[in-house]
């Protein structure tokens, strides 16, 4: 029997992975032609006898949530059909592979680029935490990098919403499982804390945090032994990335990072990130963009819209932002300070708070080699947006986004315009 070309109206190209409850395929969908991962599930996991019955409630939680997270740091969820012939879900496909290449110590990260992984965790697991979503899986499996280096954190498969009642507690990989978890106990976002703080130990040492005979001893050691000291296993390991890896990884709750803006605040004070990015109430952001010009157009429900998918950051004097040649299409909106924008060595422009740069890629629908280099004139803030992820906002929201890049160059012609005209009076 030939294996099938299409499900539903995705046709499939590749098999990129197989796990014991399901196959992802890499497929096109024929209906906007884009590639897509595709998950298919097992019909055992659905049917077995014990926790059948179980798993399809899982598999229905998935379903619930899909198209109601959108955050840059997630792997997007589009769309999951749960019936007797088959089942799937429908996700956004990350180019880049997982992070379990990066475990060994041969083959490690800088520290900086694990800082900052870490920090982006934070915030998607926070946001996803505020929508009343824990994951119960982070391992590096389901943490993946797309084209520009980013990182995504995928199968939100074990995932459930904390108002929804949930008695299987323990589900996860054991070597990144919290104690709680191997007792059978509830969780909360506290086990997130405790798996992340493991993916963490493990980037930066190449080593797990314990050294079992078996996974009954492995159970033991979680709940009982204390890890190897990171610096034990890498002598040049900073003593503050140490203890941030060790407080996300006491085993009892209380004495973890209580929130993930807790965790993620310690990670920004040793990289340049903003802080605020961990802050659930985002009025402050909220008002800033109401009283840029640039979203003068824009209804309020837009703007919290473009604050769910958008990455504020705050970067020092002389960051390059967009390099010349370099093929990226993402853009950014000066929120403070201001940029230069460069080609070779002669000056174009100088742009400043309410100004955009970086966004002749979205408006010609690809990415695209950069024309010009944007470099931090002072220290500033700025809101990086994806256009893939400008794709999942409303079709009014994305109009006003373009009407607004054609003021944008509407006006930037008229100054040119101004200054030919001075240089020939």
């Amino acid at each position: 029997m030939k294996p099938p070309t299409h499900i539903g109206p995705y046709r499939l190209i590749k098999q990129l992975g197989v796990g014991a409850t399901s196959v992802v395929h890499l497929a096109l969908d024929t209906l906007d032609g884009r590639e897509i991962a595709l998950k298919v599930i097992n019909p055992a996991f659905l049917d077995h006898p014990r926790i059948g019955r179980q798993n399809r409630k899982q598999l229905k939680n998935e379903a619930a949530l899909a198209g109601k997270l959108s955050h840059p740091h997630l792997v997007a969820t589009y769309d999951a059909v749960i019936n007797d012939d088959i089942s799937y879900i429908v996700m956004e496909y990350v180019r880049g592979g997982t992070l379990e290449k990066y475990i060994h110590s041969d083959n490690l990260l800088p520290l900086d680029q694990v800082v900052e992984h870490m920090f982006n965790c934070c915030r998607a697991l926070n946001y996803a935490q505020y929508n009343g979503v824990i994951h119960r899986d982070i391992k590096p499996a389901n943490l993946l990098l797309d084209d520009a280096g980013g990182i995504k954190i995928s199968d939100l498969g074990a995932a459930v919403r904390m108002d929804i009642e949930q008695t299987q507690s323990n589900v996860g990989s054991p070597n990144y499982m919290s104690p709680e978890q191997v007792r059978g106990e509830a969780v909360s976002h506290l086990t997130d804390i405790y798996s992340l703080g493991v993916v963490m130990y493990r980037l930066l040492t190449g080593h797990s945090p314990y050294t079992p005979k078996n996974l009954a001893h492995l159970y033991h050691q979680i709940m009982n032994e204390p890890p190897i000291p990171p610096s034990q296993l890498r002598k040049d390991l900073p003593l503050a990335l140490e203890r941030i890896v060790l407080c996300a990884m006491e085993k009892e709750a209380s004495k973890r990072f209580a929130s993930w803006r807790d965790f993620g605040n310690e990670l920004a004070a040793l990289g340049h990130f903003e802080k605020s990015d961990l802050e659930v109430n985002e009025s402050d952001k909220f008002s800033t963009l109401r009283k840029m010009q640039f979203f003068e157009d824009f209804p309020d429900i837009e703007l919290w819209e473009i604050l769910r998918i958008a990455e504020w950051q705050k970067q020092p004097v002389k960051t390059v932002l967009i390099r010349e040649n370099e093929l990226s299409d993402e853009f950014y909106l000066i929120i403070d300070g201001s940029v230069s924008v460069t080609r070779g060595s002669r000056l174009l422009i100088a742009l400043r708070s309410g100004d955009c740069c970086g966004e002749m890629a979205y408006i010609r629908g690809r990415r695209m080699p950069r024309s010009a280099t944007i470099t931090a004139s002072t220290d500033i803030t700025v809101m990086k947006v994806d256009p893939h992820q400008l794709l999942q906002l409303s079709e009014s929201c994305q109009s006003h986004f373009n009407q607004a890049f054609m003021f944008v160059l509407a006006e930037r012609l008229r100054m040119s315009d101004e200054r030919f005209s001075r240089l020939i009076s």
